[in-house]
């Protein structure tokens, strides 16, 4: 909890105006590790190693103060590293780091940090993995084969050397992965990551159990691909080759002809002077869908060399294959991975789009237009046009493909919000809107995101759009304030898109606050991602990643709020005048305080749960500071019962329980509201209970346990639906502890089944029977079978409710 005087409330309300990550009275962490503040997790990692190696108080043993500073590197680190710590750190400073447990005062050894951290950071073929970017990453379209690894544990230093010649071999063949179990034990176990190291293969999550020598890894890794090469021959080689789906597209053709001096022995000789079968295998996993890949047996196919003027062993490039009779371009590398990139620069260059022409796509694209989607990489004169980008056209065949220069048309440029970091790749849709590719730069993933976008209904939105249409007009909108280079905001993009999809009633966009910086600042963005729910012009704000049925249920909660704004007059008519039959639930927040954000979604569940039962309210102790004042409230934030049965302020309870989550709330809420529930007391336990002819089920707990607090609900459900045949009730052990130790109790909260006595006056057993099977699902159909026929075949009548 947040406990602050006068003066840090005052304080409060300017931190809340302040620009975009302003830090009071302490260096900014990410000016410590010297990196922007979209940095990924690869990025901060590299930073801090670099500052560990030079900063260390091993290497700095003449500075007394090396210990201090290196804690604060050492602080700025665990904090950044962390998605949830580094919202809260974005969003509040140090401020809203204070109620996390962690010690900074813990490091390790200089050593550690040269030999055993970040262990393939500078590893271009691999990707470091963590739970911000996995599934998004490796439950997709291509294979991954992933090392889950501990820095401590020396067999994945010995694994490393053949786990770096692996991932340069099936380079563009299969992903290779590694990850930190040290940094990522959550993901690890989530993953079944049982021993060091573990090699699990995606998407299937198949564990390879095979020997980890190079050769095997990659045999391994070849199974698993999925292209296709082609035997070719003189029966099949016009037919295979001029059939109507490729005769137009372009082939590479392995020949292979005997060496010099072995006419007439054809033993191996597919094997000889030319592409081996793992390495055509390579080729064709490389080319996927872009160029069909073939070979050629010249020994058992001679004459069919000879018609083509094939005189040894060479590899071929047709840019159509019913060129294939004009010889082609012969392609003297060894490497399957050369040979792809020099076929790669053989075919032909995306087509360039004029101004006119991308407006004209564009204008065919409007409603009712019939237009084919267009897919655009925006560059600059000074850009590089990646090989890779030259698939695109045979993997988007219902698309238009091509490219745009911004330096011709900078002003086209900056109307679609291009910016300044190119290159880009949009997608313009049917129906004028258009989204922006903010993942690789990878032939195979821009064409899943073209795909994916088609039916999107996510728009792209700059300063122009604010503050009308989104603010000003009285239409939903729901805004997505991210920054590209976050993993956390690329992994929710999908998951917006489908919530748009289910939801049509309502407008979805996004704004790339790299680019538009001052607009963010505006909407009071400090971290990301952000999403901001306008209804009716007011702003709803929701931080950080959220699977689609949150985002749903926050859009849902926001159009038909269950949680009352309370004003000051509000509370006065409504919470001060209730009611005696009125109960009243207030939650008094400040929206800058981590704790208080973290409880809304909880707070939204409470009143949904609650369903009018009771009432439920919150007070911005920010826009109503005095007012918090003059109800004492001290700290934020605080949870308020306003009981039924009293009216006026007087009478309140304020929650004191540890756990804020909807359960534990909805535990303590009961307290106040009708039950069927019986409380219980040390007066009444022995002739209410231990004397009854009737069942009992007995809740024995103490306020203080969070579990107990969240089964109260359950208990309630039980007690409804076992009204009429057994009796429910419920003791404080923290009160009655002399009752609670008669009974043995040992833990919270403990359930027992008191049978009821046959003869009248006679005392049950103080410990009863114990319920292992706490749930209602379980419990109720366990107390119908042996209590309810009991009382239909005593000739009882039968409870209608």
């Amino acid at each position: 909890m947040w406990h602050h005087n006068k003066i840090v409330k005052l304080f409060a309300a300017s931190f809340a105006l302040a620009t975009l990550f302003c830090l009071a009275n302490s260096e900014d962490f990410y000016e410590l590790l010297g990196i922007d503040r979209d940095a990924d997790a690869k990025d901060i990692r590299r930073a801090f190693k670099k500052l560990a190696l030079t900063k260390h108080p091993d290497k700095n043993q003449d500075d007394p103060q090396a210990h201090e500073k290196f804690l604060r590197i050492n602080q700025a680190y665990e904090v950044l590293k962390d998605d949830e710590l580094r919202k809260k750190y974005d969003r509040f400073g140090e401020e809203g780091l204070k109620e996390q447990k962690q010690q900074w005062h813990r490091y390790e050894s200089w050593q550690f940090y040269k030999t055993e951290f970040g262990l393939y950071d500078e590893d271009p073929e691999i990707v470091t993995l963590s739970k911000t970017d996995f599934e998004q990453s490796v439950f997709g379209e291509d294979i991954w084969i992933v090392n889950f690894y501990s820095p401590r544990c020396h067999h994945c230093h010995d694994l490393a050397p053949t786990w770096r010649e692996f991932a340069k071999e099936v380079e563009g063949v299969v992903r290779v992965g590694a990850v930190n179990c040290w940094d990522d034990r959550p993901l690890c176990t989530a993953q079944k990551v049982k021993y060091f190291p573990t090699l699990f293969v995606y998407p299937k999550h198949e564990e390879y159990k095979g020997d980890r020598t190079l050769d095997e890894l990659v045999k391994h890794a070849l199974n698993l691909v999925q292209a296709t090469i082609h035997p070719l021959w003189a029966r099949n080689f016009k037919t295979t080759l001029l059939a109507d789906d490729a005769k137009n597209q372009p082939w590479v053709i392995s020949y292979c002809a005997p060496p010099e001096g072995t006419a007439g022995d054809t033993k191996d000789v597919a094997q000889v002077g030319c592409l081996d079968r793992e390495d055509q295998l390579k080729l064709a996993a490389i080319l996927n869908k872009v160029v069909s890949v073939g070979y050629v047996n010249c020994v058992a196919s001679s004459q069919l060399c000879e018609k083509l003027k094939i005189e040894d062993s060479t590899i071929r490039f047709y840019q159509k294959a019913k060129e294939v009779t004009k010889g082609g371009k012969e392609l003297e590398f060894e490497q399957p991975k050369q040979i792809a990139n020099e076929i790669m620069k053989q075919l032909p260059d995306l087509s360039t789009l004029t101004s006119s022409e991308l407006q004209k796509a564009r204008d065919d694209l409007v409603s009712g237009g019939q237009g084919q989607p267009v897919v655009t990489y925006f560059m600059d004169s000074l850009g590089d046009q990646d090989l890779e980008l030259k698939k695109l056209p045979h993997l988007l065949t219902d698309m238009k493909v091509g490219k745009f220069n911004c330096s011709n048309d900078q002003a086209l440029c900056d109307n679609l919000y291009i910016g300044n970091k190119l290159p880009k790749v949009a997608l313009f849709r049917r129906g004028g809107g258009y989204e922006f590719h903010h993942g690789r730069l990878f032939a195979q993933d821009i064409a899943a995101f073209a795909r994916n976008g088609l039916n999107s209904r996510l728009r792209v939105l700059g300063p122009k759009d604010f503050p009308d249409p989104v603010i000003s007009s009285q239409e939903p909108w729901f805004v997505d304030f991210f920054s590209p280079h976050c993993p956390p905001c690329r992994q929710l993009l999908p998951e917006i898109r489908k919530v748009a999809n289910q939801m049509p009633h309502i407008n979805f966009g996004t704004v790339d606050c790299t680019t538009h910086m001052p607009l963010c600042n505006q909407q009071n963005i400090r971290s990301y991602p952000t999403t901001i729910m306008y209804n009716s012009s007011k702003p709803h704000m929701n931080v950080g990643f959220s699977y689609a049925h949150v985002l749903r249920e926050f859009i849902e909660d926001t159009l038909n709020p269950k949680v009352v704004a309370l004003s000051p007059s509000l509370f006065d008519d409504l919470v001060k005048n209730r009611g005696r039959s009125d109960v009243w639930l207030v939650d008094f927040y400040a929206p800058w305080c981590g704790p208080c954000q973290a409880l809304l979604p909880e707070w939204r569940k409470v009143a949904k749960k609650l369903n009018g039962t009771a009432n439920v309210g919150s007070v911005d102790c920010v826009e109503h500071d005095s007012f918090c004042t003059q109800l004492n409230i001290q700290s934020y934030p605080t949870i308020r019962v306003y009981p039924m049965g009293q009216t006026g302020l007087h009478g309140f309870r304020n929650y004191n329980g540890w756990n804020r989550d909807a359960m534990s709330i909805m535990g303590w809420v009961y307290n106040f509201l009708p039950t069927s529930v019986e409380t219980i007391t040390h007066g009444n336990f022995r002739d209410l209970v231990l004397r009854s002819t009737e069942p009992w089920v007995v809740d024995f707990y103490a306020p203080w346990c969070g579990p107990c607090m969240q089964f109260m609900p359950k208990l309630e459900e039980i007690a409804k639906a076992v009204k009429g045949y057994v009796n429910v009730g419920k003791i404080d052990c923290q009160v009655y502890q002399s009752t609670c130790m008669q009974a043995s109790i040992q833990a919270y909260p403990t359930l027992r089944i008191y049978r009821g006595t046959d003869t009248k006056g006679y005392s049950q057993h103080w410990s009863g029977e114990h319920v292992y099977q706490k749930e209602p699902q379980h419990l109720i159909p366990y107390l119908q079978q042996k209590f309810k026929r009991r009382l239909n075949s005593a000739g009882h009548k039968k409870d209608e409710l």
